[in-house]
């Protein structure tokens, strides 16, 4: 028999005794991880995503939202679609909920969060710059000018972006990337709700009617192509892009070369404005009164462009009504002659 010495021993009963230590410390992390509470931490979007994409899961699956200005209500869905989220300008590998949602940060999901979240600030963490931008642009001094309530950002970038709207529609993607066809769209029907003016007069040039067909890349300019995105100013301001100062290097983003004589061009044509119509004839039955009013306006394209316009509506109109009036009077010949039994065969009119 071959007996072990006592160093030998004492070795082999510390490793023993480690590996039994290392044992219970991998089954107690292991309770400790199982048993833990779930929680979200920056940077991860899974748990987030684990139950909002899967309505069963959800305790609410849809929430009325009130607009502080207008009180307007709108109900929309807790559920997340992720494509959606994932195209859009949040999404990706950069941006996590929490960057939005930032009273989530930490907190623990195993009863799932509070239902009322605190609004999301899209200024004070992230677009500082454009916010500034905002609040230098024509829009908002015009509105506390007159008393009246300035635009937020959700009233441009309105809704939850990447939420489904409710009975189960997908709703369009309120925050794609800028140069979204979908995004370039909306923006379009944003401002035209405030200037429809503005928005008919855009669709009867070649711009207007491309997009109205439903061709928004950005090879064809939208409203923010032209005026800006957020520091839009009056025309009149030296700053502004579509100013005389600007305009030709707003103008040459699209259109290479562009001159002096292209930039004359009408951008929103009012040929079917019948306001314009109505103060060009003013202009002239005044003409006595106030002649620089008619000749300000007779210089202007807007005038020029009218006058071609009427000219070929009236072409148009003399022509065809010619041709049914011809038609008209051949008919009621015809059948005079037949009525009076004067009609003549084939053979006797040739």
């Amino acid at each position: 028999m071959v007996y072990k010495s006592e160093k030998s021993l004492r070795g082999e009963v510390l490793s023993s005794f480690k590996k039994i230590k290392l044992c219970v410390l991998v089954v107690v992390s292991v309770a400790i991880i199982g048993l833990s509470p779930a929680v979200l931490t920056a940077g991860d979007n899974g748990p987030c995503i684990e139950c909002h994409t899967k309505p069963d899961k959800l305790k609410t699956v849809e929430k009325a939202k009130i607009n502080p200005v207008t009180g307007e209500i709108k109900v929309v869905s807790m559920v997340v679609d992720e494509v959606t989220f994932n195209a859009s300008a949040h999404g990706g590998e950069d941006f996590f909920c929490t960057d939005c949602h930032q009273d989530l940060d930490g907190a623990d999901l195993t009863e799932g969060h509070k239902p009322n979240l605190k609004p999301v600030d899209c200024i004070t963490f992230c677009h500082d710059d454009p916010a500034d931008d905002y609040l230098q642009s024509n829009h908002v001094k015009l509105m506390k000018q007159n008393n009246k309530d300035v635009p937020t950002c959700k009233d441009c970038h309105a809704g939850l972006t990447y939420h489904y709207a409710s009975l189960g529609e997908k709703s369009p993607m309120d925050v794609p990337r800028g140069t979204d066809p979908l995004h370039r769209r909306l923006t379009i029907e944003s401002c035209g709700e405030c200037h429809q003016e503005y928005l008919d007069s855009y669709r009867n040039n070649a711009h207007g009617q491309v997009t109205a067909l439903g061709h928004t890349d950005t090879d064809v300019p939208v409203c923010f192509d032209c005026h800006g995105k957020h520091k839009i100013l009056n025309s009149t301001d030296p700053e502004s892009k579509v100013g005389k100062e600007k305009i030709l290097e707003t103008c040459g983003n699209c259109h290479a070369g562009a001159n002096a004589s292209f930039v004359k061009h009408v951008e929103h044509p009012q040929i079917k404005n019948i306001n314009y119509y109505k103060k060009l004839i003013s202009a002239i039955k005044e003409a006595r009164s106030n002649p620089e009013n008619l000749k300000t306006i007779l210089k202007n394209p807007q005038t020029i462009l009218c006058a071609v316009f009427v000219m070929y509506v009236g072409i148009l109109a003399f022509t065809f009504s010619s041709f049914g009036i011809h038609s008209l009077l051949s008919w009621f010949a015809v059948a005079r002659d037949e009525y009076k039994g004067k009609g003549h065969t084939d053979e006797e009119q040739h």
